[in-house]
């Protein structure tokens, strides 16, 4: 005659269907992986890992109207914060195949801040042909004027005075992509001179606009001048100081090569911690010297690097983590 099930054996039954029928965080991570192409591609791994406001290999013309753009919304009054410039292809097909894939990537599309439309991988899309950059704009109240599913008529018409559009205003309206209508004319009031095309070369002797934007850089990367607009012998050696530190030629010539990695490190916030190398962490040893904790600049991030992080996290009033966000970047660059 069969026994009858006691009620603790009745409970060890439901818990194990219980384990079998509700797959872990890992299961479900391994169930969006199998939909996605494994990232090998250095630069793509890096800005997976956080890294994604990079404008090496963006056309000249983006750069131009980027800071056109800056001008104007500077004579507003709004700011901008950029999320996304430049993506190798790689990086472009893992996002593409995330959003193709967004019921089972959940945690990939918040990760990435993905709306439900990406360009397809392609040399030709535009943040990978270089003609596109990701970016949210606040007004002098800090109110957002575009989002993912909106986008600001004021700001499409400041847009399209710096050579800017957006295409899809309803499904992805941080996404800027150069206008090929623009006539290269900014008329934007009595500031608008200032908007203009800048130089793509800037070298000694020169003065304006174009120089003072490129002083206040290469502050915002750790290095000591004014930025007086004027091409003197201060701003050429803090030039040649970065391209060195940066694998450029040390020309002290502000040439596109220069520019383009000036901008780049100038508008980076990624993350860095313990462990973390290269010329981000270079710019951040740099920036602690400037406020007396003198550090050597060798782009390794050491219990040397987050001591000196923690000191002066503790002096600006943040909390004392010894990791580099969005905040302590904002403070060394304030």
């Amino acid at each position: 005659m069969k026994r009858p099930m006691s009620y603790g054996m009745v409970a060890t039954l439901l818990a194990a269907c219980t384990l079998l029928s509700v797959p872990s965080p890992a299961a479900h991570a391994a169930t969006c992986e199998t939909y996605l192409t494994p990232l090998t591609d250095p630069l793509a791994l890096r800005m997976d890992q956080g890294q994604t406001v990079i404008w090496e290999g963006v056309k000249p013309e983006l750069l131009q109207a980027r800071d056109r753009y800056a001008s104007l919304l500077k004579q507003h009054g709004w700011s901008i914060t950029y999320t996304s410039a430049y993506r190798p292809y790689a990086y472009q097909q893992h996002l593409y195949e995330v959003v193709q894939n967004r019921s089972v990537c959940a945690y990939e599309m918040s990760k990435h801040g993905l709306g439900t439309l990406v360009a397809k991988p392609s040399h030709t899309a535009p943040h990978t042909a270089g003609t596109a950059f990701d970016a949210v704009v606040r007004d002098e109240r800090g109110v957002a004027l575009n989002g993912m599913t909106f986008v600001s008529p004021k700001l499409v018409e400041l847009a399209k005075q710096a050579g800017l559009r957006f295409p899809h205003t309803a499904t992805d309206g941080v996404h800027h992509e150069l206008d090929p209508a623009f006539s290269g004319q900014v008329t934007a009031g009595p500031a608008a001179s200032a908007a203009h095309v800048s130089p793509s070369v800037l070298r000694i002797g020169q003065r304006g606009s174009a120089v003072a934007e490129l002083q206040s850089k290469l502050q915002r990367v750790g290095y000591h001048l004014s930025a007086d607009g004027v091409f003197g012998p201060g701003t050429e050696l803090a030039v040649k100081q970065f391209q060195l530190a940066h694998g450029l030629t040390a020309d002290g010539i502000a040439g596109p090569a220069t520019n383009a990695r000036l901008s780049s490190l100038a508008a980076s916030t990624v993350v860095l911690r313990v462990g973390h190398t290269g010329d981000e962490v270079k710019m951040l040893q740099r920036l602690l010297t400037k406020y007396g904790i003198p550090l050597t600049a060798d782009g390794v991030f050491g219990p040397g690097t987050e001591r000196a992080v923690r000191t002066y996290q503790q002096q600006a009033g943040l909390a004392s983590d010894g990791v580099v966000g969005a905040a302590t970047w904002g403070k060394l660059r304030g």
